[in-house]
């Protein structure tokens, strides 16, 4: 197993966005939906990553992704444990997650049914059922993909930092003064070597 990769990670200044999801919104499309509102409302160039930052509401017919997951080593197992809890209703206690401009998303979320216990794990969907008041975060500068990872064998976050159109023309500048200072400097080196 290799060491871990060690890099300074992007950031960037962050936005709070606020919404509120109504009884009988679906969860899933709901997210996927406020978070491509936010994002198309930024230029590209400055930010292309949104993330829930907190959110509390009640949730009825939840379908989850338990964890099970594993394709490496060859175990193309895909049957990870997907459960459906049709008639219940829960409490959010947790939920996370991170959403890109190609749709690319991953959520995970806790919840408490009526006894207090707790069950979590990949958001398939869930149907609002009193209210979800939700956070959700943007991070100028920033870029989250979804990549492809052969060592999972899922296609896994990649964040990138965004260069600011305002950065970028200006190392443009100071890229073309070092270079006419360079072209100075040799004519002179020629002219003096005469």
């Amino acid at each position: 197993m290799a060491g871990p990769t060690l890099i300074v990670p992007p950031s960037g200044a962050i936005t709070a966005h606020c919404i509120r999801l109504r009884p009988g919104d679906k969860l899933m499309p709901s997210l996927k939906q406020a978070a491509s509102i936010i994002l198309d409302r930024i230029p590209r160039e400055q930010c292309g990553s949104a993330f829930v930052i907190t959110a509390v509401g009640s949730l009825q017919d939840v379908t989850l992704r338990l964890a099970n997951a594993s394709r490496v080593n060859g175990d193309n197992h895909e049957g990870n444990d997907i459960k459906r809890y049709a008639k219940q209703r829960f409490e959010i206690v947790s939920l996370t997650g991170t959403f890109s401009r190609d749709d690319g998303c991953h959520v995970h979320i806790c919840l408490a049914d009526a006894e207090g216990v707790a069950v979590g794990g990949h958001l398939i969907d869930g149907v609002i059922f009193t209210t979800c008041e939700l956070v959700f975060g943007t991070a100028d500068g920033v870029e989250f993909v979804r990549k492809m990872d052969d060592e999972t064998g899922f296609n896994e976050l990649e964040v990138r930092q965004l260069l600011p159109r305002s950065q970028g023309s200006m190392w443009s500048k100071v890229s073309k003064a070092v270079l006419a200072m360079a072209a100075i400097g040799i004519l002179a080196g020629r002219l003096r070597s005469r």
